[in-house]
């Protein structure tokens, strides 16, 4: 009787050909990555970092798929990413912790813009983790933001005994902002001590500046250099200090006036042993009118 032999691979070792065959086909040169993976962590439910473009963002309500994919992008994978022939994009690719974008940390990525994110095999959900242009940042903190730059010396990476990044000594040159729910505050300094200061509540706007600042809130603006004012309120404006009484001349209405009273001095008559006569010097008082323009500003006007 002939015996039959069964092929060395047998039913399973066929199997197992085509279902590496489609593991590679499915992970492309990620597989290198997988394989090279310590081990435990290579198999189902790895993350997958994949490298691509944004394909879509899908910020509009009127399209068709925003009720399935609103606040979320789709990533089209690069070509040297996969090994099959047919462009594959991720779509729904969470921007944050969820779709629900309306707070918290928040980065769009601009339309075809590179971006890098990370799949995960076990949930099939994916996540944006890197991208080269955005066209929102948005970050909604619940207590405070604080954002700025300390410049430092250079360090000197030809010397052993530099100090290390954290151990540079400031420059001086230096500016912050700082976010709270009540308000913010910005400030930038020099390496020559000067510093001017910003700060913003829902009240009250306030610059300064060395010996310059202005005020502005709900009812009054203020502007002071030195020791000098202008201020202004609903009812007034003062010049000087906000306590100052003595009132701003209307300009047009004095050069009337000035006008009219020198008008009326070349008038002037005097009488004589030989009868009424002209002031000595009612010749002078003409020249002055031509004058009276003069001292009205160009710039500047009240009312």
């Amino acid at each position: 009787m002939n015996q039959t032999h069964d092929h060395p691979l047998g039913s399973s070792g066929s199997q197992h050909l085509i279902r590496e065959a489609i593991r590679r086909i499915a992970l492309g040169r990620s597989i290198d990555r997988v394989d090279m993976s310590p081990g435990g962590t290579g198999g189902v439910g790895t993350a997958r970092l994949i490298h691509g473009y944004v394909a879509k963002v899908h910020d509009d309500p009127s399209d068709a798929e925003f009720e399935q994919y609103g606040g979320t992008i789709d990533v089209g994978e690069y070509p040297d990413e996969t090994a099959s022939t047919e462009p594959i994009i991720h779509k729904g690719v969470l921007l944050a912790g969820t779709q629900d974008n309306s707070g918290g940390v928040l980065l769009i990525p601009t339309l075809f813009s590179d971006v890098t994110i990370v799949s995960d095999a076990a949930t099939r959900a994916m996540y944006v983790v890197n991208f080269s242009h955005a066209d929102v940042l948005q970050y909604s903190a619940h207590r405070e933001v604080t954002v700025g730059i300390r410049e430092t010396e250079d360090l000197d990476a030809s010397n052993n005994s530099s100090p290390d990044y954290d151990e540079l000594a400031p420059t001086g040159n230096e500016a912050t902002t700082h976010y709270t729910a009540e308000g913010i505050t910005s400030t930038v300094k020099n390496d020559g001590s000067k510093e001017t200061a910003v700060t913003q509540d829902a009240e009250h706007i306030g610059l300064e500046a060395d010996q310059g600042a202005f005020t502005l809130s709900t009812d009054k603006a203020e502007t002071k250099v030195g020791g000098q004012a202008v201020t202004v309120t609903g009812q007034k404006i003062t010049l000087g200090s906000e306590d100052a009484t003595e009132p701003v001349v209307l300009g047009r209405q004095l050069a009337q006036l000035m006008m009219e009273f020198l008008t009326e001095c070349t008038k002037l008559m005097t009488p004589t042993l030989m009868g009424t006569m002209p002031a000595v010097n009612a010749p002078n008082f003409a020249p002055l009118i031509s004058k009276i323009q003069n001292f009205l500003s160009q710039t500047s006007f009240t009312k």
